[in-house]
């Protein structure tokens, strides 16, 4: 499972900002995002699970969450919250 390729942005990935939002969408496919607002579609980036992994090794305890859920945090020292 962590060889699949998941979506994030250019700030999480090129200046580091952390991972405060996860979905993973109907289709099954994650996405992890920053703080940052108004993403535009250039700003997305193409990765590994296992990369995303290597950033924040916190994702290891929502990869449970089902097709259609939510995780968020205020920030990287708090827990995950999961919008069902």
């Amino acid at each position: 499972m962590k060889n699949i390729a998941v979506i994030t942005t250019k700030f999480v990935l090129e200046k580091k900002s952390p991972i405060v939002s996860v979905f993973r969408d109907d289709d099954g496919d994650w996405q992890f995002f920053g703080k940052e607002e108004d993403i535009q579609e250039e700003d997305a980036r193409v990765i590994s699970l296992d990369e995303i992994l290597k950033i924040d090794d916190s994702i290891n305890d929502i990869l449970w969450i089902n097709n259609g859920m939510h995780a968020w945090r205020e920030n990287k020292n708090e827990k995950w919250n999961i919008d069902l």
